[in-house]
């Protein structure tokens, strides 16, 4: 009888730290969050790409980015609770590139 208590209790053990666990990851999951595009002057190569991304990288409240050499421009998803567009567009700017953000 002690046995299968034991492994009862190891059972409840397991099952409240999964429970616990799925709690966490839905408190742990991104606040909403926004698009916005934003065109880049002065690019003229991959390496100009790469110095974009470390500074987005290194921006507050950027989530996903994906730049573009071919078309000037950067598409960003981030979080508006933490910056804005115009932040991530100085910021960018801060890598050497001019960038304003992209109406419409």
């Amino acid at each position: 009888m002690t046995k299968k208590r034991s492994m009862m209790s190891a059972a409840a053990i397991v099952l409240a730290l999964l429970l616990g666990s799925a709690a966490g990851v839905a408190e742990d999951r991104p606040q909403d969050t926004k698009n916005a595009t934003f065109t880049i002057e002065g690019m003229t190569c991959g390496g100009c790409v790469g110095a974009v991304k470390v500074q987005l990288k290194r921006t507050a409240g950027v989530k996903e980015f994906t730049v573009s050499y071919e078309e000037a421009q950067v598409e960003v998803t981030y979080d508006p609770q933490v910056t804005d567009p115009e932040a991530i567009a100085e910021s960018i700017t801060q890598s050497g590139f001019k960038a304003t953000v992209k109406e419409g």
